[in-house]
């Protein structure tokens, strides 16, 4: 089964306080399914991943999937995967790698200045020019948050 297509059962699957982030398969002969979830309305906590697992599984198998399945919150460096996550963080740092080379780097990091039709914009933290990455170029991106020692 195509990882598209287990993605679009996924979405229909889950509950209406719920998002999926990434979807990922592994394995060989039985394969496992990896799932990032994250919640509007409270923590993504044990519970809510075992409800999310009971939700998704049968209908993954009345599709035809027979793999595992293991459901995890996305953590503090949340992934973007949709142009309207970039659009709900703008002002926050962000770190992407693009497909290919813009001029002659692959990851920026920068903060989240506006988000286009076609694309988003960082203002790099070490300073210069912001830079503008399509959509269709970032292979992976997520929040960059920092983590400071008292």
């Amino acid at each position: 089964m195509r990882l598209e297509r287990i993605t679009e059962i996924v979405e229909g699957a889950l509950p209406p306080e719920a998002e999926l982030l990434d979807a990922r398969i592994s394995g060989g002969r039985e394969p496992l399914l990896t799932l990032q979830i994250d919640r509007f309305d409270g923590p993504v906590d044990h519970e809510f991943c075992a409800r999310i697992i009971s939700e998704v599984s049968p209908v993954l198998e009345g599709e035809g999937f027979g793999g595992m399945l293991e459901v995890s919150s996305p953590g503090i460096e949340r992934p973007l995967t949709k142009p309207e996550h970039f659009r709900r963080y703008a002002g926050r740092k962000a770190r992407v790698r693009t497909v290919e080379k813009i001029g002659d780097r692959r990851n920026f990091t920068g903060v989240i200045e506006r988000v286009t039709e076609s694309g988003v914009v960082l203002r790099p933290l070490e300073g210069g020019a912001e830079v503008e990455i399509g959509f269709g170029s970032i292979a992976r991106a997520h929040l960059k948050e920092e983590i400071e020692e008292a």
